[in-house]
């Protein structure tokens, strides 16, 4: 049994050694040696992403996966996982392509890439199709680059935000989060009281771009007039102005 030194972790150490195991040594002698294995499997180089519970489970399987590949030195399997983890985020976003390169290419024009994030991933798809079509063995060194690319990938994505939400402020560019808002900004004292939309959104207002929020606005002003929301009623369409009925029950939780 042996302890990190580090972080403490504790593994089993195994080691075996014969008579025939032997090799040349750093000054051409003959030497005995003896064969190494750590149980559980670890990554000697690089660090598995923490909070990969927050990623979405198909994309998790697949990325879990090329870890264990990766700790066992199973170095085709692993850059052909980094790939196929590339290729689940595609369909999780549901990114239509017809092949992974203009996958990768949409990703970015969608706006979940940047530019230079992009480029990284096509290194990712390039060592994973060398594996797969060429069987090209990639170098180790080569997979901890992909590997800290996969793991900024997915942290941007799925994690980092959710790190955030409630404890810094984020930009309010979504519809159904902005609806969310003026729901939970009802409170019992509102009840048949008139008010504009600015007093219902409040600070949150100052989070908003002018084009989402005159286009929210229009939207919202638009389906309380049409009864779309019962807590509500509008009073003066053209000042947003409305009388509120009563107060609106949230299962959801939304925070800023």
């Amino acid at each position: 049994m042996i302890e990190c030194a580090g972080c403490e972790n504790i593994s089993f150490l195994q080691l075996y050694g014969d008579n025939f195991m032997m090799r040349e040594g750093r000054d051409g002698e003959v030497e005995y040696y003896e064969d190494e294995k750590i149980y559980p499997p670890y990554l000697e180089y690089g660090e598995e992403l923490n909070r990969i519970s927050q990623v979405p489970e198909n994309i998790r399987s697949i990325y879990k996966e090329t870890i264990n590949a990766m700790k066992v030195q199973s170095l085709l399997l692993t850059a052909a996982g980094f790939r196929a983890v590339i290729e689940a985020i595609c369909n999780h976003l549901k990114i239509k392509r017809a092949n992974l390169a203009d996958g990768i290419n949409l990703l970015h024009s969608n706006g979940y890439l940047s530019k230079s994030e992009s480029r990284r991933l096509h290194s990712v798809r390039f060592l994973g199709n060398n594996a797969l079509h060429e069987i090209e063995t990639p170098k180790v060194e080569q997979l901890v680059i992909l590997l800290n690319i996969v793991n900024h990938l997915l942290s941007n994505l799925f994690i980092n935000d959710k790190m955030i939400k409630g404890k810094l402020d984020i930009p309010l560019d979504n519809y159904e989060d902005f609806t969310n808002v003026i729901r939970r900004s009802v409170k019992r004292e509102m009840i048949g009281k008139e008010i504009d939309l600015d007093g219902l959104l409040g600070k949150v207002r100052r989070l908003m771009s002018t084009k989402d929020y005159k286009s929210f606005r229009a939207a919202f002003v638009n389906e309380v007039k049409t009864g779309n929301f019962d807590f509500i009623a509008l009073i003066d369409e053209n000042n947003a102005r409305f009388e509120v009925l009563k107060e609106e029950k949230m299962n959801t939780t939304f925070d800023l």
